[in-house]
């Protein structure tokens, strides 16, 4: 393994060892991943599925950095960047972010789409990919429906990187 390969695994490690600690802190549940009570335990179970389709996004991407010399990460132009929540500290020591349903839908639909660009530039597919791959491909329209019923007619971009706009109401 190259060094700076070796430095770059250990900092997604790290990065998914501090999201792994946030939901530890936090409680894994809906209020946490989302700020407000989704409307129904189906939004919430979708939101754990693109939560966990994401991490094996990661942890494939790690493989990859960890065990092949010719990975290199890119990242599928143009790049949706948006601020993270802020997190709230409430008087009984609990945490939670600041945002809606909808603003996390679109972080997960942004890290679902540069992880799948990111997999499928993979020259040999191995570990995780197939299933990394299709949880985020089935998890990504979920986050789109329910980003673009919050706030109609905003711009995203597509699996694609096409710019697409939500339908208007």
């Amino acid at each position: 393994m190259r060094r700076g390969t070796y430095s770059m695994a250990q900092n997604v490690r790290s990065s998914l060892s501090f999201a792994a600690l946030a939901f530890v802190l936090c409680g894994f549940d809906a209020t946490t991943l989302s700020g407000q009570k989704p409307a129904t335990e189906l939004q919430d179970a979708v939101f754990i599925g693109a939560t966990v389709a994401a991490q094996h996004i990661q942890e494939a991407i790690s493989e990859h950095i960890a065990n092949d010399a010719d990975f290199h990460l890119t990242k599928q132009l143009p790049e949706d960047k948006r601020p993270g929540p802020g997190i709230l500290i409430k008087k009984d020591g609990s945490v939670s972010f600041d945002w809606t349903p909808g603003q996390r839908a679109r972080d997960l639909m942004e890290e679902l789409r540069q992880g799948i660009h990111q997999l499928q530039s993979v020259e040999k597919a191995s570990g995780l990919d197939g299933i990394a791959l299709s949880g985020a491909r089935e998890n990504w329209p979920k986050m789109r429906d329910i980003s673009c019923h919050e706030s109609p007619g905003i711009r995203y971009y597509d699996l694609d990187g096409f710019e697409r706009y939500c339908p208007e109401r």
